[in-house]
């Protein structure tokens, strides 16, 4: 066999030289191995530091879901004014022990805010005043609610009645989506109870009449005044619970595809007027006696008990109805009832 060589031992007068690969290779093995402490010493580090202050480690993924849920959550963005999350508010905040004390204080001091949607045609309950400002006695029945459990809340006008309660589809998207907290003023009926659950009662049901022009008043049927004929054409409003549904429980015949529907009441005076419409179902007091609009007999129950608030089934307000009972045993809820007719125009239909 040859003789051995070392690798700078001159051969023949020649000193061997390394390949431009070979030194390469040797390079990055050198750089890999200096990676790989120093990610041996990070992780090393890592580990003393959850070892000695396991504080530090804070999951809030959770605690924010947590948060969430317990506090009903905050205003969703990009959605319409007065839009809320669907998660139920709650009363209690449940938290992680490794959780950092100053994030868990952060959460329990920030206020929870109830978002409650009103209808704006309905004096002296809920309408626009002179100012353009929501008022009426809902108003100020819900902010002493609010007052006396020590809520923030915020009352808003719905200009779609429909977020609140769709006649047609029977339904109201702004609670069912979360935009509301609750409906306000609202009555049960038939179909509502279907599909959400009432609370906080501080408003009696009136009973519904068919109102008709004073020229025709006479003419609802072929004999005696009474509910229209069936193929006269009548107008709703469509928050209210005077609607079709109410007529077909009382077994007035009707046709349902010729009917008007609007969230106005003014604009049911014009089509009125206009023929349009040959009757408007309403409330009892809804059109002032002694004007060309006119009440006929007999009236319609059309509800199942008392108004209040309206929500979700998985919606958690029952301060609502502890401070409403408390509210309605006191002298401020006779007040604010007592005032109606001078401060709003109209006289209220309070509990007894």
């Amino acid at each position: 066999m040859g003789k051995r060589y070392a690798l700078d031992e001159p051969i023949a007068g020649k000193r061997i030289q390394p390949s431009g690969e070979e030194e390469e290779m040797s390079k990055a093995a050198v750089g890999i191995a200096v990676v790989a402490l120093l990610l041996a010493a990070g992780a090393f580090t890592l580990t003393v530091l959850i070892w000695a202050m396991p504080s530090l480690i804070i999951d809030r993924y959770d605690l924010k879901h947590k948060g969430d849920a317990n506090q009903g959550g905050s205003q969703g963005q990009g959605q319409t004014p007065g839009a809320v999350s669907t998660t139920p508010p709650q009363t209690q905040l449940t938290v992680k022990p490794t959780q950092g004390p100053e994030v868990i204080a952060e959460i329990q001091q920030k206020p929870q805010i109830y978002i409650f949607g009103y209808d704006g045609d309905w004096r002296p309950q809920q309408y626009v005043n002179a100012e353009g400002r929501l008022a009426g006695i809902s108003i100020e029945v819900m902010t002493e609610v609010c007052r006396m459990k020590n809520k923030t809340c915020h009352h808003t006008l719905s200009h779609q009645p429909k977020e609140i309660w769709d006649t047609q589809a029977k339904n109201g998207q702004g609670i069912q989506n979360g935009w509301y907290h609750a409906g306000v003023g609202l009555f049960r009926t038939a179909d509502r109870i279907n599909v959400f659950k009432f609370l906080g009662e501080y408003l009696t049901p009136s009973m519904a009449f068919f109102y008709g022009m004073k020229n025709n008043a006479t003419n609802v049927t072929n004999t005696t005044p009474g509910p229209p004929s069936s193929s006269s054409i009548i107008g709703f409003h469509e928050l209210y619970y005077t609607d079709q549904s109410c007529l077909v429980r009382n077994g007035v015949t009707m046709a349902r595809d010729i009917h008007r529907i609007t969230n106005d009441f003014e604009v049911l005076k014009d089509l009125l007027a206009s023929g349009t419409i040959d009757y408007i179902f309403a409330p009892d007091n809804t059109f002032p006696a002694g004007g060309d609009i006119v009440k006929i007999s007999p009236g319609y129950d059309c509800t199942l008990g008392n108004g209040g608030i309206m929500m979700r089934h998985d919606m958690n307000l029952q301060w609502v109805e502890e401070g409403m009972a408390e509210l309605i045993s006191s002298q401020k809820y006779r007040d604010i009832c007592n005032s109606a007719t001078v401060n709003h125009d109209a006289a209220a239909t309070c509990l007894p």
